[in-house]
């Protein structure tokens, strides 16, 4: 004999809730999420952006791209990643998808950086789907000491990150 189990109206409120959250924060908080379907869609790369004492870095994951499929700019403050999956086979119109989770097509993220960046001596390393860039500093964007002179005293030193007058 099976346990007689009543029904609750808020268990079934609290299904709708939770699909409304989901629904909301995959619309709003995740544009790119709801339209990730459509044909041609661009689609964004997750990524981490640090800073060191003497660079930025920038890792991406780029799944499935090869590495003459992906693009790096940097022009005034502004660093734009672009990628371009292709699907091996492609699809066929006589197939019954049951679950299509792969990401393919273009990829693009901007972001900005700081505009002193020493972009010549920058560098790119791509192994298994993460891009990893590290954009040095330029020298004048790195703090600096300042020797403070005059009085009776010895000349002081401060650094570039503190106020002068204390």
């Amino acid at each position: 004999m099976t346990p007689w189990r009543t029904a609750s109206p808020f268990r079934d409120f609290v299904s709708l809730r939770n699909a409304m959250d989901q629904l909301l924060e995959e619309s709003v908080v995740r544009p790119d999420r709801l339209f990730s379907l459509v044909a041609g869609s661009t689609r964004t790369m997750p990524m981490e952006v640090y800073e060191t004492e003497d660079a930025y870095v920038v890792k991406a994951l780029v799944p499935g791209v090869p590495k003459d499929a992906l693009s790096i700019q940097y022009q005034d403050g502004t660093l734009t990643l672009q990628a371009t999956a292709q699907s091996e086979g492609g699809a066929h119109d006589d197939w019954t998808w049951h679950i299509r989770e792969i990401p393919y097509g273009s990829f693009t993220r901007t972001v900005s950086l700081p505009k002193g960046i020493d972009v010549e001596h920058s560098t790119a390393e791509f192994v298994d789907g993460v891009l990893s860039l590290t954009l040095p500093k330029a020298a004048e964007a790195k703090p600096r000491q300042i020797s403070i002179s005059g009085g009776t005293s010895q000349p002081q030193e401060i650094s570039a990150a503190k106020s002068v007058n204390g």
